[in-house]
């Protein structure tokens, strides 16, 4: 009986703790602070989730008071008692009630520059030099190996190893790896001949405006094509950053861009500057206007906005923006 007892405990506290994932979960729906975690295409997940996290509590609950012992425990001649003591036990659940714990007890935070930092800020014309430069230094170590594969065959074959075994194995141990994105979930590609489209709408536009739908798309744009867009007006949103290098009038118009998590999250921003720009202090919330220029910044050629009007304002609802086509 003590065993038996001792099992309905362990069911009761799994239901207990599914249920409280359900309603964490409930809590960042209803409030919207959910957007701060994941981007909108990701929300189907959480609904499911949701329903069977309230399911299987509303089992694990039921099961532990039920009186038919042939309900507590499955007919497949294994033992799920567990023979844990109290200590490994209390160890194995605070795993999960802290998240739930922290989750109701702790406010959500919104990335900032400390993040930004470590990733530094998008721009498509960088994107493209380290993708060019990725690929040169492939095409070099390949015409190594076809050399070493003519004079060792051996030592070729245990450098071609160990650059598969690198391959496969630098995305996880990167510190700013994403994480893996569940099953079913894919990049979305913008539709065929969008960006062209949106590219020649903002040249016919009298005033580019930055919205959290097009964000990402026209700042990509800007960064790719800086040239085309000089002397043309531009407003945006985003907070205060600085990297090592700017002058002191300059600063970088933020937002983090998310794909399906924050563990993905990049960071894009346009170059701005104002002659007193050092007293906008980092993470500072802003609206700013004014004239697009092109500036060279580490030998690149990049957008920077000559701020004409610029406004202190509150961190926005939602803070990220997301890749919306």
């Amino acid at each position: 009986m003590e065993k038996e007892r001792d099992y309905r405990f362990h069911l009761y506290l799994r239901g207990i703790i599914l249920m409280g994932f359900t309603m964490l979960l409930f809590k960042l729906i209803v409030t919207g602070d959910i957007r701060n975690f994941i981007a909108p295409r990701m929300l189907p997940f959480i609904y499911f989730a949701v329903v069977t996290f309230l399911v299987l509590g509303v089992v694990q609950i039921w099961r532990s008071g039920s009186k038919k012992t042939e309900e507590l425990y499955c007919n497949c001649g294994f033992d799920h008692s567990g023979k844990s003591s109290p200590i490994q036990s209390l160890v194995i659940y605070s795993f999960f009630i802290f998240p739930v714990v922290t989750g109701f007890v702790f406010p959500d935070t919104v990335l900032d520059s400390s993040i930004a930092a470590k990733r530094g800020f998008k721009n498509g014309l960088a994107q493209s030099q380290e993708q060019q430069a990725g690929s040169e230094e492939d095409a070099q170590m390949d015409e190594d190996l076809a050399d070493l594969y003519l004079q060792d065959p051996d030592e070729y074959m245990k450098q071609l190893e160990e650059r598969v075994e690198e391959k496969t194995q630098s995305p996880a141990s990167s510190p700013d790896a994403p994480l893996e994105h569940p099953d079913g979930f894919q990049i979305q590609a913008p539709p065929e001949g969008y960006y062209e489209e949106l590219e020649a709408d903002m040249l016919k536009m009298d005033k580019i405006v930055l919205t959290e739908k097009n964000y990402i798309a026209m700042t990509n744009i800007l960064d790719k094509n800086p040239q085309k867009f000089e002397g043309k007006e531009v407003e945006m949103l985003g907070f205060v950053y600085r990297e090592e290098g700017f002058e002191e009038d300059q600063f970088v118009v933020a937002r983090f861009g998310l794909s399906c998590c924050v563990a993905d999250a990049s960071v894009y921003g346009t170059l701005a500057s104002i002659e007193d720009g050092e007293t906008y202090e980092q993470d500072e919330w802003v609206k700013v206007s004014g004239k697009i220029k092109s500036v060279k910044f580490k030998d690149w050629t990049l957008p920077s906005v000559e701020i004409q009007s610029i406004k202190k304002i509150e961190q926005p609802k939602e803070p990220y923006v997301y890749e919306e086509y």
